[in-house]
């Protein structure tokens, strides 16, 4: 527990950034086992006036002064969570904390602190502390893939690439972690007529942990790029939903909530617009904090889709990373 005292505090977080030169995100549809999965191709001085009339008792959030100005003497004291404090207040601006994640407020003369775990960082695990600010709490990172580097056998189950047009963990002398590496493309027509992309679907089952704040995907890529046609050619990583609830059962359920598209893209490998490396180059990516918020507890296939005519994309030494709030 990481703790900073004084009323006039803020613990603020600091976010990551991607290491890998890859641009921008695309689109396609495909199977993982009898399911088509598709991929999205592609942050004091003063006296004080006060009106006549009336109390306000308005909130202002984050400690900011909304209107009026601060009360010269007797200011109001800071009490705990959504408790009043102080007294004679007329109005939420008399009761600045100066914190920013409360929302501060006047009622009947005493001021309320109330505080937005909202308005902090949850990548860090903070919660808002009346009187304090944002505070970093307990948090743990869990690995989630199995068989990262794709080096045990497939029969083991780990990952499945059964949906695929053909078979995409392979023997590689060259793997980043010896002796087997992923490998998509090229297609099946090259060198003939060149009517088919290669579609690939590697994935494996995964729960994603209760707590979860964070979903980190790091690895190396080698990428060859075609000439049949670029632009079309690419590699998402992603999750799946494997259900999706009844919106007329549950009133949370995702309306949108389909078993073909991604509940969350990590990244789009582009043949296009990705750094061409015949050596084993470094990724990074996060998964959108939206779409972590509400994965915790829920089992979906984290799921390597590809399509491509004559490009080779191969991945190595996988890691799927969550953050956890303790």
């Amino acid at each position: 527990m990481m703790t900073l005292l004084g009323a006039c505090s803020n613990i603020i977080g600091l976010s990551s950034y991607e290491t890998d030169p890859s641009l921008d995100e695309g689109a396609g549809t495909g199977t993982a086992g009898n399911t088509s999965h598709g991929g999205s191709q592609d942050t004091n001085g003063g006296e004080p006036s006060t009106p006549p009339g009336g109390d306000d008792t308005g909130g202002s959030v984050g400690g900011k002064n909304t209107g009026g100005s601060n009360v010269a003497a007797g200011e109001p004291g800071i009490g705990n969570a959504g408790e009043p404090s102080g007294n004679g207040c007329k109005r939420a601006a008399d009761c600045d904390d100066t914190i920013d994640c409360t929302t501060d407020s006047c009622s009947a003369g005493a001021c309320v602190h109330t505080p937005k775990n909202t308005l902090c960082d949850s990548s860090l695990c903070e919660t808002c502390k009346a009187g304090i600010g944002c505070v970093a709490g307990t948090k743990t990172t869990v690995q989630l893939l199995a068989d990262p580097g794709f080096d045990i056998l497939p029969a083991t189950g780990d990952w499945d690439d059964s949906g695929s047009d053909d078979v995409n963990i392979v023997t590689d002398v060259a793997a980043q972690t010896p002796t087997k590496s992923a490998k998509f493309g090229p297609g099946p027509s090259v060198g003939t007529d060149l009517n088919d992309q290669q579609y690939s679907d590697v994935l494996q089952y995964l729960t994603i942990p209760e707590g979860t704040v964070a979903l980190n995907l790091t690895g190396y890529y080698k990428l060859a790029i075609g000439t049949n046609s670029p632009s079309d050619d690419y590699l998402v990583a992603a999750f799946y939903p494997l259900e999706c609830p009844d919106p007329d059962v549950d009133p949370d359920a995702d309306p949108n909530c389909s078993l073909t598209d991604p509940f969350t893209q990590l990244h789009s490998f582009e043949a296009a617009s990705t750094v061409a490396s015949t050596s084993w180059k470094a990724f990074s990516y996060s998964a959108p904090k939206a779409d972590v918020a509400k994965m915790g507890g829920v089992d979906y296939t984290f799921d390597l889709v590809s399509h491509v005519w004559d490009t080779v994309f191969q991945l190595d030494s996988l890691q799927m990373n969550a953050t956890v709030c303790e």
